[in-house]
């Protein structure tokens, strides 16, 4: 019982670490900012319904996918990396209106749900690589650890529902300039992170010492 808190505690707090809330509330508002209040609640409850989808896929076969295709950690760490390099450049010169041309308002939703909020922002490498380390820790361990590792990952997905849900009264306070100015300065920060993260994998890789 004891073993099972403590590995609740930690893998929570990790993830939590991962994830960040707050930050990803700034990514989350900075993305959203064109929606109306009811547009961005069902992008909230969609988009961390598709991020906790994916997370549980890569903690169940996430291992065993990336081995049967022949790819390491380290250059999934990388890969990831670059893609939010990317993802962090359309949010500071500001190509992210694609999905306001869509005809369809609700396919609209899902379209934004889906790419950004889903992945890369909340389902992003850190946050995958992050579960495909649980489970890999978890092989030959008893089903009830697994069942942590699981439970950890839907509470985290809940908070940052209501975190996203309430974020909506932070967005009438910041107003649209506010956003702008947000989504710039939170992709300047995310190009820090994704340059990071591919460093990190070099350092490893190469066996160097830590940047």
């Amino acid at each position: 019982m004891i073993d099972d808190l403590n590995l609740f505690a930690s893998q929570l707090v990790t993830l939590w670490v991962v994830l960040e809330p707050l930050s990803h509330l700034s990514m989350f508002l900075a993305t959203t900012s064109h929606l109306d209040r009811q547009e961005r609640h069902k992008v909230a409850a969609m988009g961390t319904a598709f991020a906790f989808l994916i997370l549980v896929v890569f903690t169940l076969l996430g291992r065993m996918l990336l081995e049967a295709m022949g790819i390491s950690i380290l250059a999934f760490q990388i890969s990831g990396g670059i893609i939010l390099f990317y993802f962090s450049m359309t949010m500071i010169f500001g190509a992210m209106t694609q999905h306001a041309v869509t005809p369809d308002p609700e396919r609209r939703l899902v379209h934004i749900a889906v790419y950004p909020i889903a992945t890369p922002i909340v389902a992003g490498p850190g946050a995958i690589l992050a579960m495909v380390l649980f489970s890999d820790n978890n092989r030959g361990a008893p089903l009830s650890q697994h069942l942590i590792t699981v439970s950890v990952l839907v509470l985290m997905s809940v908070v940052l529902f209501v975190i996203f849900w309430l974020g909506d009264y932070i967005a009438k306070v910041l107003g649209e300039g506010g956003a702008s100015l947000l989504r710039r300065i939170m992709g300047i920060l995310l190009a820090a992170f994704s340059v990071n993260l591919v460093l990190n994998a070099f350092q490893k890789w190469l066996n160097l010492p830590p940047i």
